[in-house]
């Protein structure tokens, strides 16, 4: 979007923040206005402080206290926070946003790196960047369902469905997210793909507060999870009342001092396939991961329309198999089936047949957890398949390779006896009798 530059203000010898920004368009300019509209409203010291805007030569600028500190994405990498200090932390942006709110003004990308602590304390916290937030009254005017809008990590269910209609409680969602991280030193939803990221967000809990952070007592466990509800509803509706919450606890006892971005750890690997019936099935159902994937116009090189009806596609399969649909704000969708075992895996699988008879241009993987595998680690194997199902369908012709489905060994070892696979050293597949189109 542009740049900030430490910059002294002539008329009263400060120092100040200027943010000079790269517009291109009317919805640029307007995203400006507004954000330099909302932070004049916006009057409270945990707030970065608003000071003026313009245009210069054709360059728009906006000019904000300047806030010599570093931010809480840095001092979670770099020393980390006790709970004590993590407490204090998320009761100052609680009360940043409960401003915010009570003027209508929704953040949406409350993150760490949008958090400066002032001189590296945590009660001098300010929330800065109200570049994507928008009043409430205004939702859909400038933003519309499938547009990304926020950092994956962060997002609430509602803001990864694509959703035009984002309350206050989506930034409360964003700060028990970042409160659960400072807590324990862990994201709590992780990924190593955006789609794997945000179908957690959608379908898979984080692991229990006090598994990482065991000093916190059952108030604070009950209150973060409360704030990382998926039903909004749940949540606390605004930051005023998550920051009332928060200065309601009990003291904690602080523990360790606890950093986050470490690396995450290895993937949960499938063993080889022994003998077919020799495991237990797992307990829960199977998945479909579905991606459309891009067409393109090859005189001007750029995105053509879709081929195919996708989202009716996916609506009309998921009424016909009963299974239960997550829709990203991508255009993906992961599937569930309705039953677990080999029956939920057998109507996982055929719903993915069809989906591939509707829509062949499509990217498709079929998976379910392991047993004594989390739900999560399952999504992340499933959405690493599906990168490489995308990738075989944009270069098939260069890989001599027809579109297929791809199967983790957890469905195949419950559908290999029903529907014929193809397995090699790098995929297990379910082959698609069909001729490729372009």
């Amino acid at each position: 979007m542009g740049s900030v530059w430490r910059a002294r203000d002539l008329t009263t010898g400060s120092q100040v923040a200027v943010k000079v920004l790269s517009l291109d368009g009317r919805p640029d300019v307007a995203r400006f206005e507004r954000e330099a509209a909302m932070l004049a409203q916006l009057h409270h010291p945990n707030v970065v402080r608003y000071v003026t805007h313009g245009v210069s030569d054709g360059i728009h600028y906006l000019v904000q206290e300047w806030v010599d500190g570093i931010t809480v994405g840095t001092q979670l990498v770099t020393i980390g926070f006790v709970p004590t200090e993590a407490i204090q932390m998320a009761i100052g942006i609680a009360d940043a946003l409960g401003a915010a709110h009570r003027l209508g003004i929704v953040h949406r990308d409350v993150k760490p790196g949008n958090l400066i602590l002032d001189r590296g304390e945590v009660d001098r916290i300010k929330l800065v960047d109200f570049g994507i937030a928008r009043l409430a009254a205004d939702a859909g005017v400038l933003t519309r369902t499938g547009v990304l809008i926020g950092t994956p990590s962060y997002m609430s269910p509602e803001q990864a469905r694509g959703s035009v209609v984002i309350d206050a409680n989506a930034d409360v969602w964003a700060l028990g997210c970042v409160l659960y991280e400072a807590l324990t030193g862990r994201k709590a939803f992780a990924g190593r793909t955006p789609e794997a990221v945000r179908a957690k967000v959608l379908m898979s809990q984080p692991e229990r507060l006090d598994t990482h952070c065991p000093e916190a007592p059952s108030a604070l466990v009950d209150l973060v999870h409360a704030m990382l509800s998926k039903r909004p509803q749940d949540r606390p509706p605004t930051g005023d009342l998550a920051a009332a919450w928060l200065r309601a606890l009990p003291p904690i006892i602080d523990g360790k001092r606890r950093r986050g971005g470490q690396k995450e750890g290895p993937t949960v690997a499938v063993p080889p396939r022994a003998a077919s019936g020799t495991k237990p099935p797992p307990d829960g159902p199977s998945y479909i991961f579905f991606s459309v994937m891009p067409q393109y116009d090859e005189a001007s090189e750029a995105p053509a329309e879709e081929p195919a009806d996708a989202a009716g596609s996916v609506k009309r399969i998921s009424d016909r198999f009963g299974l239960e649909s997550f829709m990203l704000e991508d255009g993906s969708v992961v599937m569930a089936s309705p039953e677990s075992g080999k029956a939920g895996a057998m109507t996982a699988a055929r719903a993915a047949m069809a989906l591939r008879e509707e829509c062949f241009d499509g990217a498709i993987s079929l998976f379910a957890p392991a047993p004594g595998e989390s739900l999560g680690d399952a999504i992340d194997r499933g959405a690493e398949s599906l990168q490489q199902a995308t990738l075989l369908g944009l270069f098939g012709e260069l890989a001599s390779a027809d579109h297929t489905i791809r199967v983790d060994e957890v469905i195949a070892e419950m559908i290999e006896e029903e529907i014929p696979l193809h397995i090699s050293e790098d995929a297990t597949v379910i082959k698609s009798s069909r001729g490729r189109s372009r």
